[in-house]
C-alpha cells in the first residue's frame, strides 16, 4: 500500500536500473549511408505528428530531419523546436509555412481536409501503423525507418524492444496471482470511461503482467455501469499523470466515482499512475518502458 502512495507522489521513483538501461539503449548510433541516401536524408524536412512517431525518429538517430512536431511530442524535442498544434487538429496553413518535405503521422492525424490541402501543395503525407501490439510497433519502426532513410538502425532498435519485452515476460512468470488493473479515463465535462480491449492502456496492462477486467466486457474507451465496475473488482486503479494532477488520492477518486469504494483497490488504497504520453498514437517505445516500470509497481517484490 505504501508503494502505491509513494508512486503517486513521485511517478518515476519506481524506475529500476534495468528500465533506465533499456531506455538509453534506444538511442542508436548513425550508420554509414550511401552518398545518395545521405543526400536525401540531409535534405529532408520532416514534421512528426504524434509522440509515438517522434520517439521512433529520435531512437533511430533521425532527429536532425525534424523541423517541427505536434504538441504531444513537446517533451521529446528541444524547447525551441516549433510546435504545430494537436495531431488530430492540424492547420494546413501553419504546416505549409514551415516548408516541410514530409509529414508523418498515425491514422489519428487530421482533419482529412488538412491532409488533402497538404498533399495538393506537394508535401508527402505518410500515415504509418498505429496499432496496439508489439508487432504493430515493430512494423511502425520499419515504416518510419524507411521514410527517414534509417533502415539499418531499425534492426538494432527492434532487437532492443524485443529484449525489453522478454525481460517483462520473465518477470511475469513469477506471478501466481495476477492483479486486476482498471484504467480510468477522466476528463472534466465528460463521463468517466474505462479502457477495454483494443486500447494501448489494455496492451500496457497486459504486458505489465496484470489483467484488465474491462477487456472482457468492452472494446475501446467507453463508460460502464456501476454494476459492471462492481463485477470487475479491480485490485488497482490506473490513472494518467494528467488525471492525478487534479485527483491526488483515493479519497478524491471515490468522491468522483463512489462505486469504487466497494473494490479491493479502494480498500488497499491502490492507485498507480501512467505517463499519458505512452497512450497516444498506438503502442510505442515509451509504452514498452511504462509496461516495464508498471510491472515493478504492480508487483513490488518481483
Amino acid at each position: 500500500m505504501d508503494s502505491y502512495r509513494s508512486f503517486i507522489a513521485s511517478p518515476w521513483r519506481h524506475v529500476s536500473q534495468e528500465i533506465l538501461l533499456s531506455a538509453t539503449l534506444f538511442i542508436t548510433a548513425s550508420s554509414i549511408f550511401s552518398p545518395l541516401a545521405h543526400a536525401q536524408a540531409s535534405s529532408a524536412r520532416v514534421i512528426s505528428a504524434g509522440a509515438a512517431i517522434t520517439e521512433i525518429i529520435n531512437a533511430l538517430g533521425a532527429e536532425k530531419q525534424l523541423i517541427a512536431v505536434d504538441v504531444t511530442s513537446k517533451t521529446l524535442v528541444a524547447d525551441d523546436m516549433p510546435k504545430v498544434g494537436y495531431h488530430r487538429q492540424l492547420s494546413a496553413e501553419s504546416l505549409i509555412a514551415l516548408a516541410p518535405t514530409r509529414i508523418i503521422g498515425s491514422d489519428e492525424m487530421g482533419p482529412p481536409k488538412t491532409l488533402t490541402l497538404l498533399k495538393q501543395s506537394g508535401i508527402e503525407v505518410d500515415i504509418v501503423n498505429g496499432g496496439e501490439t508489439v508487432s504493430d510497433l515493430l512494423h511502425r519502426i520499419d515504416q518510419v525507418a524507411a521514410l527517414t532513410q534509417h533502415s539499418q538502425q531499425a534492426q538494432q532498435l527492434k532487437q532492443t524492444i524485443a529484449a525489453t519485452v522478454k525481460n517483462i515476460e520473465k518477470n511475469n512468470t513469477h506471478q501466481t496471482q495476477p492483479k486486476k488493473v482498471l484504467f480510468l479515463m477522466i476528463h472534466d465535462g465528460r463521463p468517466i470511461s474505462v479502457a477495454g480491449k483494443n486500447t494501448t492502456a489494455d496492451s500496457i496492462i497486459t504486458l505489465a503482467g496484470a489483467i484488465n477486467p474491462a477487456a472482457a466486457v468492452i472494446a475501446n474507451y467507453k463508460p460502464v455501469s456501476t454494476e459492471a465496475i462492481l463485477q470487475m473488482q479491480p485490485d488497482i486503479i490506473l490513472l494518467s499523470s494528467r488525471t492525478t494532477a487534479s485527483i491526488k488520492n483515493m479519497a478524491q477518486l471515490i468522491k468522483k466515482m463512489p462505486v469504487l469504494e466497494a473494490t479491493p483497490a479502494a480498500k488497499n488504497n491502490a492507485i498507480a499512475v501512467i505517463d499519458g504520453t505512452a497512450l497516444i498514437g498506438g503502442l510505442g517505445i515509451h509504452s514498452i518502458n511504462e509496461a516495464m516500470r508498471l510491472n515493478h509497481v504492480f508487483y513490488p517484490q518481483s
